[in-house]
């Protein structure tokens, strides 16, 4: 069976996560798999593939049930329990885990946001504090097209929302990362540009002010300040071109060409750690490992194949990754640029290098604009006019000089030198300035859809199709 067999079993089989309105109870779960191990035992490949499938479905509802149970048990009554503290703000939000419940171990620990209540003490991620706790589960609103928060917080696996009765800190201690994060807070304080810069380096975002992000939003540039394939990726490029260059000095039977593929993914892994292993940044990751495996299998693999099992691996590990538009948006995206790229390749004009980088930026960002328009109007009821121009200037902006900036500038900060490093951080928050002067000189561009015409959205894919066979 091939390995992308098996992907698009995986998908067909996770996808309905996405439109069931109940989940299924236990004894129907344990009647398909049953039904599936008896498929699986008829010798025709059709019969074979339902019978994966259906394996696959039962493992993304249990994933699903296992995540819903805390917001069907826990809610109603007080529960003592032990929380890390994940992330906080300092001062009235709090996300954490439950890892101890009524005396219990609970694993996996299911994830809570504590809002409007300062903590007894100075709070930081790590710390693990015993609580009253009063929690109930996120629920959306009946508001077609809108924000659907119980989607998002089963996404996130923080299904739980409330507030503490009594708090009293167990383990003071903070985490290498809060520490780490404390201390580039302190020395980010005279630039301007301090918030920013912490959401693209650390994936900090809770102090971005709303400003910024509406200023973002507005121009589709928001996905620069989550810690993503783009920063990720970059920073496997950096840490694989230098082991690569680091393989010069060593002798010739020490020279493998899998150990900076290798190095540079354990540096991402890293680096996903250090900026608090969010989910867009944890499905890099796994991504990136199934593309290393694909790359040291020696095979040769379209980009196709690639994509569908990156895509599968990462709803095989996170079933309820389905439900995130984060990264419908992302699989769209390189599916598009894939797509763009077979079918619309970038003109062959002889020109001199400067202006042939200008062209292929231009080439890459018309395709992304043009073919993610459906799924932003789908998602997101609208589009930005001036998304294009934007993502223009911010993507090379951002990629090859604000994010490579404040990347080295994390490194000198443990090692030194302070003046080369306060030199990193100023041309770092000066090229913020630079971005968000442009970005404040746009027109306000954004254009809301309303739902009833946003099927013709689906029109500008069947153009561009037609338009290539013809």
């Amino acid at each position: 069976m091939k390995i992308t067999t098996v992907d698009v079993c995986i998908i067909c089989g996770i996808f309905p996560l996405l439109i069931l309105p109940q989940l299924p109870g236990t004894l129907a779960l344990a009647f398909l798999t049953l039904f599936a191990c008896v498929l699986a035992f008829i010798p025709v490949k059709t019969v074979r593939y339902i019978a994966l499938t259906l394996l696959f479905f039962v493992w993304g509802i249990l994933s699903a049930k296992q995540i819903l149970w805390a917001g069907e048990t826990l809610t109603g009554a007080t529960q003592d329990a032990i929380v890390e503290i994940t992330a906080t703000d300092g001062m009235t939000t709090h996300y954490g885990q439950i890892t101890y419940l009524q005396g219990r171990r609970i694993f996996p620990a299911p994830g809570l946001v504590l809002y409007g209540e300062y903590l007894p003490q100075a709070v930081c991620a790590g710390q693990l504090w015993s609580m009253k706790l009063k929690v109930r589960a996120v629920h959306g609103q009946l508001n077609d097209g809108g924000f659907d928060s119980q989607r998002y917080a089963i996404a996130q696996h923080q299904p739980l929302t409330g507030r503490f009765l009594q708090a009293s800190v167990i383990e003071p201690n903070c985490s290498l990362r809060a520490q780490y994060l404390a201390s580039l807070q302190t020395t980010l304080q005279p630039y301007p540009w301090n918030a920013v810069i912490l959401g693209l380096g650390m994936g900090e975002r809770l102090s971005v002010p709303k400003e910024i992000k509406n200023i973002m939003r507005d121009t589709g540039t928001a996905h620069l300040m989550a810690i993503s394939g783009l920063h990720i990726a970059f920073a496997v490029l950096l840490a694989a071109g230098l082991i690569r260059s680091g393989q010069i000095f060593l002798p010739g039977r020490w020279i493998h060409w899998q150990i900076p593929l290798i190095g540079g993914i354990c540096c991402a892994a890293f680096y996903a750690w250090l900026t608090g292993m969010q989910p867009p940044a944890l499905r890099t990751v796994v991504a990136l490992a199934t593309w290393g495996m694909l790359k040291l299998s020696g095979r040769q693999w379209s980009g196709w194949d690639v994509w569908i099992c990156c895509l599968a691996a990462i709803l095989l590990m996170d079933p309820v990754a389905i439900l995130s538009q984060s990264l419908w948006l992302s699989a769209a995206a390189v599916a598009a640029l894939i797509f763009w790229y077979q079918w619309f390749p970038c003109p062959e004009w002889q020109l001199p290098p400067v202006l042939r980088a200008v062209v292929s930026l231009i080439h890459l960002q018309l395709g992304i604009t043009l073919l993610l328009m459906p799924v932003q109007i789908v998602i997101f009821h609208g589009i930005s006019l001036t998304s294009f121009i934007a993502n223009l200037l911010a993507i090379p902006l951002v990629t090859f000089i604000t994010v490579p900036l404040i990347l080295a500038a994390m490194v000198v900060h443990l090692s030194g030198p302070l003046i080369l490093e306060q030199g990193l951080w100023f041309l770092a928050d000066r090229s913020l300035a630079l971005l968000f002067w442009g970005l404040k000189s746009l027109p306000e561009g954004w254009i809301n859809i309303a739902e009833r015409w946003q099927w013709l959205s689906l029109d500008l894919p069947l153009y561009f199709q037609t338009s290539v066979i013809t």
